[in-house]
């Protein structure tokens, strides 16, 4: 009995079980669909996508500032990072966060002041610029006549008003304001304290030479300088506000070039001891050479430059010279010439370096060998330096205490000791090559010279890590343990004295007190994992962040939070916070629509080209992959890509080459972004090796139909996608823009941007020939793609901007004539008013729209487009 009680029980459940779960399942299934159920991304959604970037983070650590980019708009938001308070300003711009306030302005002139503790808001309006201290709001507001010049206070309380006002500056300490305005009879320059607001001290007028301009006060703000500019003579003025003191420099002085004069748009510069002025002059208009557009053009091959670049400077006669004021004792003294037009005082500004670029001409460089002087700034006495200094600007730095020059030379780092006039080669015990090893430069780059500590040292770059080495090359020690790890370690500046400065082609070093913590960068070697660290004192490394995805923009707040912006490939950027040691969570996510769509997802593959030497892709999958289909695929070319393999790709119609990854994973295709590595002279076989490698190997995968691959590249990637398509008929159809496609007609073209022949792109450049058409004709040849013109039979879309500055629109049009008379299927798209790449909105939208077009009908089949 028990027994059939038991049965008929356990019966009983199991229906009851079985209606409950069909119930369930029944009443389960729209929602669950609803969750799983993604859709495939199309035109009409791109523009729900935008790109989002960080700002700032407040002093608390509780605010975020951040912009979201849409195609046609952007806002600026502030958001809490607990209860997710948000503020929104349309297009706003100039945002800070300062003193529990966040400020910033919209294009209607209006400056906003929220306070972040009871979110009041108040607006100031007809703000044409505004600049904010932690005490008050200095903003120039249009005004019926003039512009006015208003202070305000955090909560927005008007403190003071000027009108008629031509300029002003607040001093770095911001306990003074240097006002100058316009009077009835003549001009003023203010001085307002703003412990006394309301009060003013004149300190400087002028009754017929025009406005005073550009005030620029001294680093401990105890010193201002200021000019005022007239055609025939201008005014340099010096006010030390201990001494009560107006000091002034006037253009008629015998010492000053009769030829020349003030440049009323350059900054003036007091130096740190506040005993001299560094500002620019100019040759006067009436002196500059006027050139008639009939003028016959002469172009002598003897000459430093072609022409082209010659009247831009007109022998250096027409760019602004370096010179200096001392105001206590009057001397004037210029700094650089028409012999020395280049240069600048670095450092602690006792002297100056000046080069002339043309040493060396005619050469085939871009950036020339030179002789480097140094000038005492005492005597006005110069020297060489260096003799034909090789490479970039940032191989010659100048030490923020103006004591060292380190400078990079045949693979190794020297200091000059300025006081000593003695040269010391620093990096010699270091065991490992602190040279960029690459193809495209004859000159040594190095991996760089970050600054100098607090202690003296020097801080060197090898290809991982940071090593510090003492003035005189002794006692190195390696600051990181990158090169065992494969990461790669740099620091990231935090402050001004930690950010190197450049003025007229001379950099002056950043300065590290290695008693505090460091911050540092840190990448794997293969761009796999990107992050953040701490380098304490005695070398303790403390990791911040070091994630299997892109990190950028790093920040800190004052209470020693940190922010930074990470990305994947199948994840849109959001903005993570939070104290080292802690847990890291969002604040911002951008594009949190992503989540109801289908995306691409990324695999890595390996292949090797000819040399043996292993290289990587990235190949993107469709959105929504089916195992059970074989999809058309595109390959996009541009040397090594791989660094991307964390970047997430908005779709959109706005592209400036045309090409955009999540549009075309979403339409159905594969995308395959190749490395490439190449041999010097052999660019365009190098390019086929890998590229065919690459493909290969996807090709061993069984994911894609192989006779329906694209090919695509702009710019040398056209040059690539040109060439391989004259070797190899693997494509069933190509798209290239801005291709080089002749390599000794690119060699005999002026560089439209720097206005010099365009050897050094052919030579140094990516081209990696190395030497000149008349050193080995063969390799101009052989890498041209219209050489190999008649081997084409893959049909060919390309594309040109024809103001393109950087690859001359003939260079597409040569392809286009060989194809023409050949009878190949080919077509070129030729846009006026464009440069290198789409500038204009609808150009952009026209460009991809027909990209897209191309390959859906070679590689779907779809109707062919009716722009043919």
């Amino acid at each position: 009995m028990k027994t059939y009680l038991y049965r008929i029980a356990r019966n009983f459940l199991r229906k009851s079980y079985f209606f409950y779960f069909l119930l369930f399942v029944l009443v389960s299934c729209p929602v669950m669909g609803q969750v799983l159920q993604k859709r495939t991304v199309t035109p009409e959604d791109y523009s729900l996508w935008h790109y989002m970037d960080a700002e700032a983070i407040s002093d608390d650590g509780n605010w975020i500032s951040y912009h979201n980019y849409y195609d046609a708009t952007d806002s600026l938001f502030v958001k809490h990072r607990s209860s997710g308070k948000l503020y929104r300003f349309a297009k706003g711009k100039d945002g800070a966060f300062i003193a529990n306030h966040f400020v910033c302005q919209t294009p209607d002139s209006i400056v906003h002041i929220v306070s972040l503790k009871n979110g009041v808001e108040r607006k100031l309006r007809n703000v044409k610029t505004f600049m904010v201290s932690k005490a008050f709001i200095v903003a120039t507001e249009y005004g019926e006549i003039g512009d006015l010049l208003s202070v305000y206070t955090l909560d927005g309380v008007l403190l003071r008003t000027d009108t008629d006002v031509a300029s002003f500056s607040v001093s770095p300490d911001t306990k003074f304001i240097a006002v100058a305005v316009k009077r009835e009879n003549g001009y003023q320059e203010l001085l307002v304290n703003m412990e006394d607001i309301k009060k003013q001290k004149i300190i400087a007028e002028s009754e017929k030479r025009g406005p005073f301009l550009n005030p620029s006060w001294s680093e401990d703000s105890k010193a201002i300088a200021f000019m005022n500019y007239n055609e025939k003579e201008s005014n340099l003025f010096y006010y030390n506000l201990g001494e009560k003191k107006l000091l002034t420099f006037c253009t008629n002085a015998i010492e000053f070039p009769k030829t020349m004069n003030l440049i009323p748009s350059r900054k003036l510069t007091i130096s740190k001891n506040n005993k001299r002025v560094f500002f620019k002059i100019k040759q006067r208009k009436e002196l500059d050479i006027v050139r008639k557009e009939n003028d016959v053009q002469i172009w002598n091959a003897a000459d430093k430059n072609i022409y082209p670049r010659h009247i831009l400077t007109e022998g250096y006669s027409k760019n602004p010279k370096q010179v200096m004021w001392e105001p206590d004792t009057g001397r004037f003294l210029q700094i650089t010439d028409s012999i020395q037009p280049y240069g600048a005082s670095p450092g602690d500004e006792s002297f100056a370096l000046t080069f002339n670029p043309e040493d060396y001409e005619p050469q085939s460089k871009s950036v020339p060998d030179k002789d480097v002087y140094i000038k005492n700034l005492d005597t006005g006495q110069s020297k060489l330096m260096l003799r034909r200094h090789v490479g970039g600007e940032y191989n010659l730095l100048v030490s923020r205490n103006g004591k060292y020059i380190s400078y990079f030379k045949e693979g190794q780092w020297y200091v000059y000791d300025v006081a000593q006039g003695t040269h010391t080669l620093i990096s010699s015990n270091l065991p490992y090559s602190l040279s960029v090893q690459s193809l495209t430069e004859k000159e040594e780059n190095g991996y760089g010279n970050p600054g100098w500590t607090t202690e003296g040292e020097c801080l060197l770059y090898d290809q991982f890590d940071i090593w510090k080495v003492q003035s005189d090359g002794s006692n190195p020690v390696r600051l990181t343990q990158g090169r065992e790890q494969g990461i790669v370690f740099r620091i990231v500046a935090q402050s001004k004295e930690q950010t190197q400065t450049i003025a007229d082609k001379i950099f002056t070093n950043a300065e590290f007190d290695l008693n505090s913590s460091l911050l540092l960068s840190a990448r794997a070697v293969d761009y796999s994992y990107n992050g953040f660290y701490l380098l304490k004192p005695e070398k303790v490394l403390k990791k911040i962040c070091y994630v299997n995805k892109s990190v950028t923009g790093i920040m800190k707040s004052e209470r020693g939070d940190y922010a930074w912006v990470e990305e994947d490939v199948d994840q849109p950027r959001r903005i993570m916070v939070g104290k080292v040691g802690a847990k890291f969570t969002a604040v911002v996510e951008s594009n949190i629509h992503h989540e109801k769509f289908n995306w691409t997802k990324l695999q890595m593959i390996t292949y090797k080209n000819l040399k043996g030497e292993s290289l990587q892709g990235l190949l993107f999958y469709p959105s929504g992959y089916d195992k059970n289909k074989r999809y058309p695929m595109i390959v996009h070319l541009y040397e090594k890509q791989s660094y991307q393999r964390h970047s997430y790709v908005n779709p959109t119609m706005i592209n400036e080459d045309g090409f955009n990854i999540s549009n075309l994973t979403a339409k159905g295709y594969f995308v395959l972004l190749p490395d490439i590595t190449y041999e010097v002279g052999n660019i365009g076989f190098s390019a086929l090796e890998c590229v065919e490698a690459a493909v290969k190997e996807v090709k061993n995968l069984s994911l894609i139909d192989d006779a329906k691959i694209g090919l695509i590249g702009h710019s040398f990637g056209g040059s690539e996608t040109d060439f391989i398509i004259t070797q190899s008929n693997l494509f069933g159809c190509a798209v290239a823009g801005s291709a080089t496609t002749n390599y000794l007609s690119s060699y005999l073209s002026v560089s439209q941007i720097l206005q010099i022949p365009n050897f050094f792109k052919m030579e140094y450049g990516q081209a990696r020939m190395k030497v000149s058409p008349y050193e080995n004709m063969e390799y101009y040849l052989k890498n041209s793609p219209v050489i190999y013109a008649a081997n084409v039979n893959t049909p060919l879309l390309s594309w040109t901007g024809l103001k393109d500055p950087q690859v001359e629109p003939r260079q597409s049009f040569e392809f286009y004539m060989a194809l023409r008379r050949l009878g190949k299927t080919h077509i070129m798209l030729a846009y006026p008013n464009e440069g290198h790449g789409m500038e204009k909105k609808e150009n952009a939208i026209d460009l991809t729209t027909k990209i897209e077009q191309w390959f859906d009908y070679y590689l779907k089949g779809m109707k062919a487009p009716i722009w043919e």
